[in-house]
């Protein structure tokens, strides 16, 4: 049996954004096209970074909800309910929220490489590079296509 190699089952419809990019507009390209995962690439498609949901997410809740056992207690979340969407919208760029150095793949890797990466990481996707530049992206599902659908 031939070993798979990541570049045989990744998927190079890449959407990317730059660092600067405000956060608003990053949310309405997770809506627009359903993705779950962004890198963040500077004008040469190096990787700086990657935002998922939840990332996106973060800086609207306190940090010190964190801390919290339960914030079911809360009926009311006032100020935060009504500011800090529009205030954040225009504050904060893809630089502020993305994950710096995230863990990669490169594309010459096995199949089995990237389950290890992904189970032993906990994330969803893979950036593949080649380079340091993105050239494509593994997620779970892209890994379940490859061992199951040649059957």
């Amino acid at each position: 049996m031939k070993v798979k190699k990541v570049k045989d089952f990744m998927n190079t419809q890449i959407v990317s954004i730059k660092r600067a990019t405000p956060i608003g507009e990053i949310a309405r390209i997770f809506l627009t096209h359903g993705f779950d995962f962004l890198p963040v690439v500077d004008e040469e498609n190096h990787l700086l970074g990657v935002i998922t949901k939840k990332d996106i997410l973060a800086p609207f809740i306190p940090e010190y909800f964190e801390l919290l056992d339960s914030v079911d207690f809360i009926s009311d979340f006032g100020s935060l309910e009504s500011s800090v969407t529009e205030t954040l919208e225009h504050l904060l760029v893809a630089e502020d929220i993305m994950i710096k150095d995230p863990i990669t793949i490169d594309e010459e890797a096995s199949l089995f490489k990237a389950i290890a990466l992904i189970s032993h990481h906990k994330v969803r996707h893979l950036p593949v590079v080649r380079q340091g530049k993105i050239v494509g992206i593994v997620s779970r599902t892209d890994i379940l296509r490859a061992i199951f659908e040649d059957k």
